[in-house]
């Protein structure tokens, strides 16, 4: 009978845009929507901003960008001819008044139904949206917005605004652009009181370690069970072209149900899943609950825009059972730094039509850590592609300058992964065999040399010229420092060197990029030399904490087999730049810093994201420390990050690009925009030490 059957398909994809690709972009955009039409869906559902990708930067602000987006919604438009029935979702930038806006643009057949701008814009982290955007403001308000004849649509104009399209069913869809779900009055809440069928979420989300988690419960689903309603959620996946990874995870949610949820760290440039929906289970879900049918009877209307065309799909059988609830897919921070950082690395080094990594292997934690990576990658793209062989399927992705991967994860990583290491004369044998062990069961293409020649030739230079030789021995802290440093930043030089060459001796094309692996704990006291081995093309576990990374480690040595990394993980941080001491490791990173990477680790989210400087962040750290530290102890050490952070910032400025993977990131070209010449926080200081003499004093009196 009319009006019982209301089931329909509907689809979510994800796909790995590259800014600027537009014709990649494209592509991948007309296969999702081809794949979508095939698996009998009525909508698909595209990213936010995924014609020009979400990460053109101040790209937007170029007339190109927003011409060559709408040739390819023509393209886009003319296409869906092919796709009856098909209601697409994409996602471009549109100059409405002379003001730029993020849309979300619906058509069908040929035709574009409605552009909805964003109505609330993302400014934190590492977004910047309104610096090329603007908000919309108007509210459940739409107007015709005229179209260029110049993009040879059919059409003359457009509907412009806070609307909802309407099918000639009477099915109903609403928006709501990525910020929009994380705002304290999301606009679900206020689609699903005016009764609206279908959300469409298109989501420019990046990882950021235990992110993902909180966006599935707390928010998609949250959201959908708290006001009922169909919630498809889409994101972008992969490197595009920035320091950030998008971590896919499209949804499907009903009534607070999970219905799909794409794979989060998958390779594959795209990926399409549909479910079916009886969206009578919507009008059931809300007419229980009274409370919400009072919001909602007082609710002004929202623009409802017809469209010719069916949502409701005849040809699904009652008899066909709807799918059954999924659990989510959920991973710890330390597994997502198993396949986050690894499909980064895939994606850029594709991208970047380099022929693989070089990294300089210390035989520490941190470059062990960035070589786990590489060997993780590895893994991860073999285990695809011998998947993907199983089902006779392809992707580029599969692909590295233009062949395709094989199926063993040894091999490829002997192919991409060249590691040295550059010992001198202040090298234990103890770190040697921890970098050699962990190539070789990795599988890294591994060698040892020994720069002592480069560095006396470099210090007998300096001799010739200024009749002077510094000494480790001299009480004067900058000699020592000039010995250190050279060695490091001639370490710097050789990688280099090799990554330019190494490919040379083996008779292959092209060039390797170099990794860094300086984390987060040692770049805000300013642990490393500038333009030392720290400085590289990318820096996997550039916004990673020392902590953190130890548990990766861990992970990594027991879940994939590297027992080596047991031996590193419990091996004593040490830059052995310094004379050893009886033949054993007499300077160790911690010593020399004042701090333990622990205690770090708390004060770098403690300044961010907590916002606190020298005097708050003593309070905080009261309650926080006072157990196991004296008023003294922690005074000293608060003083003492403050003192090591201001001098050392300006190294900041040249950090090697980094994944973006925690908030407390000290990356200041895109998340942390601070100074880096500071004064001496005297006053701040002198606060602190206040403060201590205060609760001295109190202390001492309730004796």
């Amino acid at each position: 009978m009319a009006g019982f059957h209301r089931r329909t398909r509907l689809a979510v994809c994800t796909v790995n845009n590259w800014a600027l690709d537009f014709t990649g972009n494209l592509e991948r955009i007309v296969k999702t929507c081809a794949e979508s039409f095939t698996q009998g869906a009525r909508l698909r559902l595209g990213p936010e901003l995924e014609i020009p990708g979400y990460g053109c930067a101040d790209h937007f602000f170029e007339r190109d960008t927003e011409i060559h987006s709408w040739q390819c919604l023509k393209t886009l438009s003319e296409k869906s001819k092919q796709w009856p029935e098909l209601v697409i979702v994409t996602g471009m930038p549109i100059r409405f008044r002379g003001l730029l806006y993020n849309c979300l643009v619906t058509l069908k057949d040929g035709c574009l139904l409605l552009i909805r701008p964003k109505l609330a814009l993302c400014d934190d982290d590492v977004y910047r949206e309104s610096r090329w955007f603007v908000a919309w403001s108007e509210k459940a308000t739409t107007y015709e917005m005229k179209i260029d004849p110049e993009y040879g649509f059919e059409q003359d104009s457009v509907p412009f605004g806070d609307g909802v399209v309407e099918s000639s069913d009477g099915v109903s869809i609403g928006y709501e652009i990525c910020e929009e779900l994380w705002t304290a009055q999301s606009s679900h809440i206020d689609l699903a009181l005016r009764g609206v069928d279908i959300v469409c979420n298109g989501s420019g989300s990046h990882h950021v370690l235990g992110k993902s988690n909180r966006r599935i419960n707390q928010l998609v689903l949250g959201g959908s069970g708290k006001v009922g309603g169909v919630y498809l959620y889409c994101n972008h996946r992969g490197c595009d072209g920035d320091r950030v990874y998008y971590d896919g995870m499209s949804t499907i949610a009903h009534n607070g149900r999970l219905l799909v949820q794409l794979p989060q760290f998958d390779i594959e440039d795209t990926c399409v899943s549909s479910a079916v929906v009886d969206l009578r289970e919507t009008q059931s879900f809300r007419s229980r609950i009274a409370s919400m049918r009072n919001e909602a009877a007082s609710r002004p209307a929202l623009p409802f825009i017809p469209f010719n065309g069916k949502m409701v799909d005849p040809f699904i059988s009652p008899l066909d059972p709807l799918p059954t609830e999924i659990e989510p897919v959920q991973l710890s921070p330390t597994e997502e730094l198993c396949e986050g950082p690894p499909a980064w690395l895939w994606h850029y080094l594709r991208r970047s039509k380099m022929g693989g990594f070089f990294v300089p292997l210390s035989g520490g934690q941190d470059s062990a850590a960035v070589a786990t990576m590489v060997r993780l990658m590895a893994e991860k793209v073999t285990n695809s592609v011998k998947k993907a062989d199983e089902n006779k399927t392809d992707d580029p992705s599969y692909y590295l300058n233009g062949e395709r991967v094989g199926t063993n994860a040894d091999e490829l990583t002997n192919k991409i992964l060249h590691t040295v290491y550059m010992a001198s004369e202040h090298s234990s044998m103890e770190t040697r065999k921890c970098a050699d062990d962990l190539a070789r069961e990795i599988k890294a293409s591994h060698s040892s040399i020994f720069i002592d020649t480069a560095v006396s030739a470099l210090l007998g230079i300096f001799k010739l010229a200024q009749g002077f030789m510094p000494s480790f021995t001299s009480s004067d802290n900058r000699e020592t420092m000039a010995l250190q440093n050279v060695q490091a930043r001639i370490r710097m030089v050789l990688s280099y060197l090799f990554a330019q060459l190494a490919l040379v001796t083996k008779g292959r094309t092209g060039g390797l990029l170099v990794l860094g692996s300086a984390n987060v704990d040692e770049s805000l006291v300013g642990y490393v030399t500038k333009y030392d081995c720290s400085s590289a093309d990318l820096n996997p576990i550039g916004s990673i904490c020392k902590s953190d990374l130890r548990k990766f480690l861990h992970l990594a040595s027991e879940k994939y087999g590297i027992p080596s990394l047991k031996a590193i993980v419990e091996s004593v941080p040490t830059a052995e730049l310094r004379p050893l001491v009886d033949g054993k490791v007499a300077q160790t990173d911690e010593g020399e810093i004042g701090l333990t990477y622990d205690e770090l680790s708390v004060i770098g989210s403690l300044r961010k994201p907590g916002l606190m400087g020298p005097y708050a962040m003593f309070e905080a750290l009261l309650s926080l420390w006072s157990a196991k530290y004296s008023l003294d102890e922690i005074e000293h050490k608060v003083k003492l990050f403050y003192r090591r952070y201001a001098v050392n910032r300006h190294k900041a400025t040249v950090s090697t690009p980094a994944y973006h993977a925690e908030a407390y990131s000290c990356d200041d070209h895109r998340n942390d925009h601070r100074p880096f010449l500071y004064p001496d926080f005297s006053l701040q200081f002198d606060a602190i030490s206040a403060k201590v003499k205060d609760l001295k004093e109190q202390h001492f009196k309730t004796e």
